[in-house]
C-alpha cells in the first residue's frame, strides 16, 4: 500500500485519492477532510516558497496539538524545507538555543505561544518570519510553486532531544527514515480508513509524530484532537471520535485504571464483589471480560476501542494486565528518536507483557557484548536509523558504528526473538564487588504495590559508613492512604506511613540476593518531575545526587 510515497509531505496522498471526503483531522469545530487537508498543505507550501525560502532551509513549528500544527509540519517538508518541531513547554532561553542552533528562518506558532517567540526574536538573527497558525485558514495563494525534486534521503526533520543548552543534541531524520518506519508499522499495527484516533502525546515528540500523525494519515484513519487533557475533555473527545485505536504513554493508561478503580470503590457491594472476582479470573475466562466491563469502557469513551498502544516509557505489567481485564488489547513498543522512533512492537497475538515485542520488518536488533544472563547494550540497524546528530560528529560517532545504532539501553533477546528492556546503561548501578544492579528491575517489583504511585531506585552514599547503598525514593498513593484512614476510622501518622513502606521494601527484598537488596528509602510529598512523555527525570536524582 502506498509504496510510491517517498517524501514525507506526500504521506497522505493515497488516502486523499481513495477517501477525499473522509475526515482526516478534527478539533472542536475545525475539521479537514483529506481533500481539504491536501488543499491547505499545498497553499501553505506555496506561501512558504513564495517567501523566497530555499530547499534545506530550517523552519520551526510550536503549539498545542491541533490540525493547523499538522498542516504546518506537512507544508514545511512538502516545500523541501526542514521542519524543526519545538516542545511548547520550553522556556525562553531554551527556545533561543533551539532556534539559534537550528538556524531556523521562521516559525509557525499557535497564538498561545506567540508571546514567547516575539520575546526572543531580537536574539535571533536568522529568524525572519513569525506566522500565527490561525492565519493558515486565511491563505489564498493562487499560483502553485513547485518545490522541485526532493531527495528521499535528504534531511526532513531536526529534533532536539533536550532543550537544555548544555546537553541538547539535534537528531537528523530523513524523509526515508520516517517513511520506512511508517511502512514497517503496517505489519504490527493494522489501521485503515475505518479507524479513528485521539491525539494525546505532544506532536513534537517523534513517537506521536510517526505513530499518531503520519501513520494514521497514511492509512486513511481520522485523527481527533481534544480541547485539553482534562479527563472530561478527553472522555468527550473519545466518545465523539468513537476511538478505535489509542496511543498514549503508560502514565495515562495508569491514570485511566485508577479512575476505573475509584468508580468501583464508590459502587454497590455486589459490583465490588463482581469486580474483585473477575480480577482474579484466569485466561480461560477472557471472553467474559469484554461484556462484563462494557459499561465501564462506554463511560470512559472506549466503547469502540480495539487496540491500545503504549510507548515513550516502560509499561508496568500491572497496567497491561489491568487493560486486558477490561477487554482492551494492549501493545507496547520500543524505540528512540534516533530510530524514527520504532524499533520493536509486541504482536497482538502471542504478546508478552514483560517484553517490548519483536523487531519491525527491515529493522535488525542484536545485543552487544552480552553478559552471562544475555544482557548487554541494545543495537539496532535499518533504514529508520537517523542520519546523525546535527553539527555534532563526535556525538554521532559515539552512537553510530558500522551502520548500527548503539541505543544506550540494556536488554536481552529470548530464544523466540522477543526483546526485553532491562534499563538504561546510565542508570546501571555497579557495586564495589563488581555486581550489576538494574534499577528498573527493582522498580518493576515495587510498583506492583498498591501503596506506591511512583518509584525510583538510585544509589545513595550512607553518611555514616560512606558506602553506597540502594535507595528507594517513593511517591505514595496518597489517595489510597486517605481511603484506608477513613475506612479504619484512624489518622495515619508519619511512623504509620513509614511502617507501611518499610513492609513493602521487606517484601521486595525477600527473594533478592544480598547485593540487590534495598537498604533505605525516602518518601516524597510530590510527584517526580517528568519529561513531556511522562518519564521521570532520573538524571536529577542520580547525576546531582539531590532531592527535588
Amino acid at each position: 500500500m502506498n509504496e510510491e510515497i517517498k517524501v514525507l509531505g506526500e504521506i497522505f496522498e493515497q488516502s486523499t485519492k481513495n477517501f477525499p471526503n473522509k475526515l482526516a483531522l478534527k478539533k472542536g469545530d475545525t475539521e479537514y477532510t483529506f481533500a481539504q487537508l491536501k488543499d491547505a498543505v499545498i497553499k501553505l507550501k506555496n506561501y512558504l516558497l513564495g517567501l523566497g525560502l530555499k530547499k534545506g532551509d530550517k523552519f520551526s513549528v510550536i503549539g498545542e496539538n491541533r490540525p493547523e500544527w499538522a498542516i504546518g509540519y506537512l507544508a514545511i517538508v512538502r516545500a523541501g524545507l526542514v521542519c524543526v518541531p519545538l516542545d511548547p513547554m520550553l522556556k525562553e532561553g531554551e527556545i533561543i538555543h533551539v532556534l539559534r542552533e537550528s538556524e531556523s528562518r521562521g516559525i509557525l506558532s499557535s497564538e498561545n505561544h506567540l508571546y514567547k517567540i516575539e520575546g526572543v526574536k531580537g536574539e535571533l538573527k536568522n529568524l525572519k518570519w513569525i506566522i500565527p497558525l490561525n492565519s493558515i485558514k486565511e491563505l489564498d495563494v493562487g499560483e502553485d510553486i513547485p518545490a522541485g525534486q526532493i531527495d528521499p534521503d535528504s534531511l526532513a526533520v531536526l529534533i532536539f532531544t533536550s532543550g537544555t543548552t548544555g546537553t541538547s543534541k539535534a537528531v537528523m531524520l530523513s524523509h526515508n527514515n520516517i517513511i520506512s518506519n511508517v511502512k514497517s508499522l503496517q505489519s504490527a499495527i493494522r489501521l485503515d480508513e475505518n479507524d479513528t484516533m485521539v491525539s494525546i502525546i505532544p506532536m513534537h515528540h517523534t513517537f506521536e509524530a510517526t505513530c499518531g500523525f503520519f501513520y494514521p494519515l497514511y492509512c486513511g484513519a481520522g485523527i481527533y484532537y481534544p480541547p485539553s487533557l482534562k479527563p472530561n475533555d478527553l472522555q468527550a473527545t473519545m466518545k465523539s471520535a468513537r476511538v478505535t485505536c489509542l496511543i498514549a504513554v503508560p502514565l495515562l493508561f495508569e491514570k485511566f485504571l485508577h479512575a476505573v478503580y475509584r468508580k468501583v470503590t464508590r459502587s454497590s457491594m455486589p459490583t465490588k464483589i463482581l469486580f474483585n472476582t473477575i480480577s482474579g479470573i484466569g485466561s480461560v475466562f477472557k471472553f467474559l471480560r469484554k461484556p462484563l466491563f462494557a459499561r465501564v469502557r462506554r463511560e470512559m469513551g472506549l466503547e469502540h476501542i480495539r487496540i491500545a498502544i503504549a510507548g515513550g516509557a516502560a509499561l508496568p505489567a500491572k497496567v497491561a494486565q489491568g487493560l486486558e481485564l477490561f477487554g482492551i488489547p494492549v501493545l507496547q513498543g520500543y524505540g528512540l528518536t534516533e530510530s524514527s522512533p520504532v524499533i520493536s512492537v509486541s504482536p497482538l497475538k502471542n504478546s508478552k507483557n514483560d517484553s517490548v515485542g519483536l523487531p519491525l520488518p527491515d529493522v535488525e536488533v542484536k545485543i552487544n557484548d552480552p553478559d552471562t544472563s544475555g544482557i548487554g547494550e541494545i543495537m539496532a540497524r535499518g533504514p529508520n536509523v537517523m542520519l546523525g546528530y546535527y553539527k555534532n560528529q563526535q556525538a554521532t560517532d559515539e552512537v553510530l558504528k558500522g551502520g548500527w545504532l548503539y541505543t544506550g539501553d540494556l536488554g536481552r533477546i529470548d530464544k523466540n526473538g522477543y526483546l526485553y528492556i532491562i534499563g538504561r546503561m546510565k542508570s546501571l548501578i555497579v557495586t564495589q564487588t563488581g555486581k550489576n544492579i538494574y534499577p528498573e528491575e527493582l522498580e518493576e517489583k515495587l510498583i506492583k504495590s498498591e501503596w506506591i504511585e511512583e518509584i525510583l531506585i538510585v544509589p545513595r552514599i550512607n553518611p555514616e559508613t560512606k558506602k553506597e547503598e540502594i535507595c528507594a525514593i517513593i511517591y505514595p498513593h496518597y489517595e489510597l492512604l486517605e481511603q484506608y484512614s477513613i475506612s479504619k476510622g484512624i489518622t495515619l501518622t508519619e511512623p504509620d506511613i513509614q511502617l507501611i513502606y518499610k513492609d513493602e521494601i521487606k517484601k521486595c527484598n525477600e527473594n533478592l540476593p544480598v547485593y540487590k537488596k534495598i537498604t533505605r528509602f525516602e518518601i516524597r510529598e510530590e510527584e517526580f518531575p517528568k519529561t513531556t512523555t511522562k518519564k521521570i527525570k532520573r538524571h536529577l536524582f542520580i547525576e546531582r545526587g539531590i532531592k527535588v
